[in-house]
């Protein structure tokens, strides 16, 4: 079977979860309803594979790379909303705090545990794929993130949960974070008033070109180096337009452009390498002899 048909899936299921977040329901309700979605889907996927199969080792590779994990990952993030929602419903706002910092570690210590997998995943290495994403490799180490391919091996791969555990975490930590905000903005308040204290009367502003910062990022993101890869891309871009002042736009497009260079597609960090060097050298110079 060809991979249209299951891109095509995923991109209504965005379309119903737009609709959805339209209609205003309470969080535990709209989780709810999300998680059903995301279940009939997967669902059809499931149908489609065991009854057609795949056409190409390729096309098996994609969906299980590619396109599955992007639904399951939604999947596991709204039923991770209403496990979490559920229990902040009576708490007061300091076990709400607790509650929620307690996520953020579980998130840390699963980018930890996964770390060599989610720089491989990250950084688009595919030297591996045949063995990650491959239904029938039986070799993985048992954990809760495959406990899904354990149990069902015609419709997982290895590491195909584990894809859809980061996409997810991407997004729940974000939404950790906005949520930790909103019960106390205070501290929020405060910690940027710090930083105005640190550095009166000055801003940071990026006055090179959109996309060399663009490129810088996409850099940083693919080695892994923030969060120890646990960063949403997205993130990642809010976070310096914040920082340097600037809107990016589109980065993603930008990006996209970036990569159909025909030459010097890392021209921006080629300068930086070089002009580091030049510095060094430099550097050495002014050194006097010993």
């Amino acid at each position: 079977m060809n991979c249209d048909i299951f891109i095509k899936l995923n991109e209504d299921l965005e379309e119903d979860l737009d609709h959805l977040k339209s209609e205003n329901n309470p969080i535990l309700v709209f989780a709810e309803k999300a998680v059903n979605l995301c279940i009939s889907v997967l669902q059809v996927m499931k149908s489609s594979v065991l009854q057609d199969g795949f056409i190409s080792m390729e096309d098996e590779i994609e969906f299980f790379r590619n396109i599955k994990p992007k639904v399951y990952s939604k999947l596991v993030f709204y039923a991770k909303i209403f496990s979490l929602e559920s229990k902040r419903i009576h708490g007061s706002k300091k076990a709400q705090r607790r509650l929620l910092i307690s996520e953020q570690d579980k998130l840390q210590l699963f980018a930890c545990d996964n770390l060599e997998f989610t720089e491989y995943y990250r950084s688009n290495r595919t030297f591996m794929d045949d063995r990650y994403f491959m239904r029938g490799i039986a070799s993985v180490r048992i954990c809760i993130e495959n406990i899904h391919f354990l149990m069902d091996e015609q419709f997982s791969t290895s590491h195909d949960p584990i894809v859809a555990t980061i996409l997810a975490n991407d997004i729940l930590s974000f939404y950790l974070q906005r949520e930790l905000e909103k019960l106390d903005p205070k501290g929020q308040t405060d910690e940027i008033t710090q930083s105005e204290k640190e550095f009166p009367n000055f801003k940071f502003y990026w006055t090179g070109t959109k996309i060399a910062l663009i490129e810088m990022i996409y850099a940083i993101h693919s080695i892994g180096a923030v969060n120890k890869g646990a960063l949403d891309i997205k993130l990642a871009v809010k976070f310096a337009e914040r920082i340097f002042h600037i809107d990016l736009g589109d980065a993603y497009r930008t990006f996209v452009e970036i990569k159909e260079r025909k030459k010097e597609r890392t021209k921006f960090l080629d300068q930086l390498k070089n002009s580091l060097l030049k510095r060094m050298d430099e550097n050495d110079l002014l050194q006097p002899e010993r």
